[in-house]
């Protein structure tokens, strides 16, 4: 049985915390750029962010909006979740629900596209990011391009940066046009290959594992293994942490053993 202590400890470690880690830094260092780029004449430049599932995309895009939440006198920069599938109407809504704009009166995509430029040159937000994108890679040719077309006419109409991220299923969108390949660059958020910034990865999450024995490094095959289940990709290795953490206080070992390391996914 797991006490209230315990339970309190576990929710602790499940809280969502941002850890820096070298790979964001450059990822955000790209993002600042887009930021903070002069207003000049001419279609503003974005990035496309292209990394695998559970490399931290969403933590990292949330984590550069809070940042710049608190800028002085700035609307924040918007975050989209693209829905499911090309469909232009939805991510269309996605936007005008994102400024707190839940019953427009537009209902085609054309009085929902001038209704979101309205409203966009009134609120100026700096950047606009665009999560999940990959999922303007389902469906048609046509219907993605309408959706990137909408994307595109926004940015150039209001001279707002945007960001595309998503999983490389977004890089054939971005790559098949020249135009989309200057406008959306693509920046690679990698996995981690079983190295010394690997490590040191893993030891950051352990500073604030709340475990009465753990004593802060890990044994070396126990690094083997969180590498191998992992794939060297942040989300898991957190993923992995947070139940060995778990299972560390359900046994009463109050220390990570590699026995409390085990696969989120199957792996081979």
């Amino acid at each position: 049985m797991i006490d209230s202590n315990g339970l309190k400890r576990i929710q602790k470690i499940q809280a969502e915390r941002w850890l820096q880690h070298p790979y964001a830094a450059r990822t955000l260092e790209e993002l600042e750029l887009v930021y903070h780029q002069p207003k000049i004449s001419g279609a503003p430049i974005g990035r496309s962010i292209i990394g695998q599932s559970g490399a931290g995309k969403t933590t990292l895009l949330k984590h550069f909006v809070d940042q710049h939440k608190a800028d002085h006198g700035i609307c924040p920069p918007l975050f989209i979740n693209v829905p499911s599938g090309p469909n232009l109407n939805s991510l269309l809504t996605s936007i005008l629900e994102e400024v707190n704009d839940f019953k427009p009166s537009a209902r085609t995509a054309s009085e929902k596209s001038h209704r979101i430029l309205r409203i966009l040159s009134v609120i100026k937000p700096p950047i606009i990011i665009f999560d999940e994108a990959q999922n303007l890679a389902e469906g048609t040719n046509k219907q993605s391009r309408n959706c990137v077309n909408a994307i595109k006419t926004i940015s150039n109409n209001l001279a707002i940066p945007t960001v595309l991220a998503g999983t490389s299923h977004l890089e054939p969108i971005i790559t098949e046009d020249a135009q989309y390949a200057r406008r959306w660059r693509a920046v690679y958020l990698e996995s981690y290959p079983e190295n010394q910034d690997f490590v040191d990865l893993v030891n950051a999450f352990l500073i604030d594992v709340d475990l009465k024995k753990q004593e802060g490094f890990l044994a070396p095959t126990a690094y083997k293994k969180i590498h191998k289940y992992s794939k060297g990709l942040i989300g898991l290795i957190k993923e992995i942490l947070i139940t060995a953490t778990i299972e560390a206080i359900r046994d009463g070992k109050e220390r990570i053993t590699i026995n409390h390391i085990r696969p989120i996914l199957n792996v081979n």
